[in-house]
C-alpha cells in the first residue's frame, strides 16, 4: 500500500515536470505540435507506470511466498531442536538409571559376599568352639572303644558321642573290657 502511494506520488511529480516542460516548450512551438507531444509523453508515462505496478505486484507476491517459506522452515528447525533436546534428556536419564542399577547390583553382590563370608566365619568358629569345648582329640582315628570317666558310658566307633574331651576319656580294646570295668554301652 505504501509503495503504491509512493508510485502515485512519483507519477504526479513526473506529470508536474512534464507539464512544466510543455508550458516552456509550448511557448516556442505551435499548438498542434505541443498537443501531439503531450499525448505521446502522457502515454509513455502511463506505460511506464503500468510496468512498474506489475513488477511491484510480482515482487510483492514473491516476498509473501518467501516469508511464508521462511516461517515454515523456522518452525521445522524449532521442532527438530526440541526433539534433539528431548532425545538427549532421555539418553541422560537412561544412563543415570543404568548407572544406578549397576551400583545397586554391585552393592547387593558385596552384601551377599560379606554375609556369606560372615556366615562361613561364624560357622567355622562355632565348629571350632564346639570341637574344642567338647573334645580336644579325634577318638575315631584310634579305632578303640572310648568310655567317659564321669558318666561310665562307653561309645563304639560310629556313635554320636564317640568324640569327647581327652581328659574324660578311657580307652578299651573291646566291649567286654568296658563292661568288666563297670561301663555301660551308649544308646545311640
Amino acid at each position: 500500500m505504501a509503495q503504491s502511494k509512493t508510485a502515485s506520488k512519483k507519477f504526479i511529480a513526473l506529470l508536474s515536470i512534464l507539464l512544466c516542460l510543455l508550458v516552456v516548450s509550448g511557448c516556442s512551438e505551435d499548438e498542434s505540435t505541443s498537443n501531439s507531444s503531450d499525448t505521446t509523453k502522457t502515454e509513455s508515462v502511463q506505460k511506464a507506470t503500468k510496468a512498474d505496478k506489475s513488477k511491484y505486484s510480482i515482487a510483492k507476491k514473491e516476498n509473501v511466498a518467501l516469508l511464508a517459506k521462511k516461517k515454515k522452515l523456522q518452525q521445522q528447525a524449532d521442532t527438530l531442536a526440541s526433539q534433539k533436546q528431548q532425545i538427549q534428556s532421555d539418553e541422560k536419564k537412561a544412563q543415570e538409571q543404568q548407572a544406578a542399577a549397576q551400583k545397586k547390583q554391585q552393592e547387593e553382590q558385596q552384601k551377599q559376599q560379606s554375609e556369606a563370608s560372615a556366615s562361613s566365619a561364624n560357622q567355622q568358629s562355632e565348629e571350632q568352639s564346639q570341637s574344642q569345648s567338647n573334645t580336644d582329640m579325634n577318638t575315631s582315628d584310634s579305632g578303640k572303644i572310648v568310655g567317659n570317666v564321669n558318666s561310665h558310658i562307653y561309645h563304639v566307633p560310629g556313635q554320636s558321642g564317640y568324640r569327647m574331651n581327652s581328659k574324660n576319656a578311657v580307652y578299651f580294646d573291646n566291649e567286654q573290657d568296658a563292661i568288666n570295668a563297670g561301663y555301660r554301652r551308649a544308646l545311640r
